[in-house]
């Protein structure tokens, strides 16, 4: 495959592209200071477009299409082992570039986002410093190229089924060739995946089982019948202008994509990783790989955003579970529970028949209503707390069928940039025991609103600010900031009649604190896959099967665990620090809106922004 033109050079053409004067402003005599002001931004803007127009998954993800890249939905993301190198070499070339800035002084915001972007730069060179990280970015987002959870070969289903929209025939059109294109993007996964064994780096079995059982769900169904061409019917009856002669004609062509592309592809990929399953791997955690520790440090970086080691997060994970379980066991007997373990009682409150669904369609649906009504009951109670509220809506969608046995309870998808798409909750109705009454309401507010939602689809609308600034979740900031949200509404009041409902709020938080012992425990301190189980079960009260597609999560995504608390804590010390400095000038939408109306950045120059705020007195943040 032809490389494609280091993203130094496409920047460099996308400035030149622009108005003499900002490119080049410190060159140009006639440049007014406004121009000269804006040359960062614009080198800034110009990497961060370079990156995602060079990745047509994420143009559509965001909603973005036309402009210098033309249109891309046609087309997929390259990972081959080429873009490997390029990538690399983007990462360089952009992080170097903002060393050598000769420009003006950064203003405030333009030192917020400079930090931003060299920690994200450094963050992922660091990631892919190994020899056999894979060619995708973010590094960190899929660690092995075949795993259960977040590999590619397993959302790009999700991705055809809920991002790719067919409005007309065009878009129809580019859906086949996608399908078309998928088999040759499979096979490259698979060259990731020979890479990474090449160097002793093979995933977990039960990534693999995992992995190798979606396969087999999604190869089942004769072609006619499969997820890709079902999802294309149904966005086809949506489009009137589509006649139903040129329709058949459009099933027709998937149908054969599927059966000469896509299912190859996929059969590629079982038998590679039913190959992979019988040298028995094991499940064990990165201290077992080659390069394996300097990969988790870099890991627990990108995700914490903070220099903390792995002994120093597992001792803050078991502080905190300490006092979590305190706090556990006071709400326990306030509901009348008081013999056992908390995680006896907690299990006991999950059996309680007034807390469960029926699992059946009905109580599928009465979880989706419940949702809803939860939302709608804070529309009243959030202008208390947040002058920025999203203008996008929120949808709640339950987790495709062919997802649900290794995906988690539930996950935000964000809306598109131009509106075309709303923010989605996907909520995983698989198991019906994992969802009770008083568990429900957490997790709402955290996928939801005032949680990722919020964060997510607020930060997308701050168009005063750099791309890379709208685009990019920091995890800790993202992760951090949702938590940091299903505590606010318990301090909102919505638990004051439901203490069942407050418990589901503590277990949760104890689930985020008990995984900084997990993840640092299966990646750094040997811990065995059972007993990671056996703890997080001891702990928290969840089933046994809640707690297995966790730990196994944890084992493929080394450091993302440790994101949601360290996030949250960081959030919360800046609160307080916050409050101390600023007495009764304080003001908690003046602060929620200095977070969110920033966009997401890492907790170091979070705590830049926070600081800068209190000593100018508090006021207002940065005019959108």
């Amino acid at each position: 495959m032809k490389p494609r033109p280091s993203a130094l050079a496409l920047c460099l053409a996308l400035c030149t592209a622009l108005p003499p004067g900002i490119a080049l402003a410190q060159d140009e005599p006639v440049a007014t200071a406004a121009e000269e002001a804006s040359a960062y931004n614009t080198l800034l803007d110009a990497q961060t477009m370079a990156a995602i127009n060079a990745d047509p998954e994420l143009r559509t993800l965001l909603g973005l299409n036309g402009g210098p890249a033309g249109d891309t939905s046609d087309q997929l993301t390259d990972v081959s082992l080429e873009r490997r190198a390029i990538n690399r070499q983007m990462l360089a070339d952009n992080l170097a570039a903002l060393k050598a800035w000769k420009g003006p002084p950064l203003d405030a915001q333009q030192r917020l986002s400079d930090g931003l972007a060299r920690w994200f730069y450094q963050s992922q060179i660091d990631l892919m410093a190994v020899p056999w990280s894979a060619a995708w970015l973010p590094v960190g987002g899929s660690t092995y190229a075949i795993d259960q959870l977040f590999s590619l070969p397993v959302n790009l289903p999700q991705f055809f089924d809920n991002q790719h929209a067919v409005t007309d025939l065009t878009s129809a059109e580019h859906y086949i060739a996608r399908l078309n294109a998928l088999g040759p993007k499979l096979d490259q996964v698979l060259a990731n995946a020979d890479l990474q064994a090449e160097h002793g780096v093979v995933p977990p079995e039960v990534a693999l089982e995992g992995a190798a059982n979606q396969f087999r769900t999604l190869l089942e169904p004769a072609p006619k019948d499969s997820l890709w061409v079902t999802s294309f019917r149904r966005k086809l009856e949506k489009v009137p202008s589509i006649k139903p002669a040129e329709r058949a004609a459009l099933v027709a062509q998937a149908i054969a994509a599927v059966s000469t592309s896509v299912n190859p592809g996929y059969q590629r990929l079982l038998e590679r990783s039913e190959a992979l399953l019988a040298t028995h791997p094991g499940n064990t955690g990165m201290w077992s790989l080659p390069n394996g520790d300097a990969y988790y440090d870099a890991a627990l970086r990108w995700y914490t955003s903070t220099n903390l080691g792995a002994d120093a997060i597992h001792q803050i994970g078991l502080n905190e579970v300490a006092r979590l379980e305190t706090a556990m066991d006071e709400r326990l007997r306030q509901l009348g529970l008081e013999e056992g373990s908390v995680a006896e009682r907690v299990q006991a409150l999950a059996a309680d028949p007034r807390y469960t669904y029926a699992d059946s369609d009905a109580g599928r649906a009465e979880v989706l209503a419940d949702i809803e009504k939860r939302l709608r009951a804070l529309d009243p109670i959030l202008p208390d707390y947040f002058g920025l509220l999203p203008s996008q809506k929120l949808l709640v969608q339950p987790v495709p069928a062919h997802m649900q046995a290794t995906s988690p309870g539930g996950y935000y998808y964000p809306p598109a940039m131009d509106g075309s798409r709303p923010g989605t909750f996907f909520i995983n109705l698989g198991d019906m025991k994992a969802n009770t009454r008083w568990s429900v309401p957490t997790l709402t507010y955290h996928e939801g609103a005032p949680g990722h939602h919020f964060q997510i689809a607020i930060g997308q609308t701050l168009e005063h600010l750099p791309m890379l600034r709208r685009s990019l979740n920091p995890s800790a900031f993202s992760e951090g900031w949702a938590l940091y949200a299903e505590q606010l509404m318990a301090e909102a009041g919505v638990y004051e009649d439901n203490p069942a409902g407050d418990l589901g709020r503590l277990q949760a938080e104890m689930f985020r604190s008990v995984r900084l012992v997990l993840d640092t425990g299966l990646h750094r301190k040997r811990w065995t896959l059972e007993q990671a189980m056996a703890y997080m079960q001891e702990k928290t009260g969840m089933t046994e099967a809640e707690v297995r597609v966790e730990v196994n999560r944890y084992l493929v995504q080394p450091g993302q665990a440790s994101s949601y608390k360290m996030g949250h804590l960081r959030l919360l010390e800046l609160r307080e620090q916050a409050k101390q400095q600023l007495g009764d000038r304080f003001d908690i939408r003046r602060f929620h809106d200095l977070i969110l109306g920033n966009g997401a950045m890492p907790m170091t120059v979070v705590t830049q922004a926070v600081d800068a705020w209190v000593a100018e007195g508090g006021g207002n943040p940065p005019p959108r």
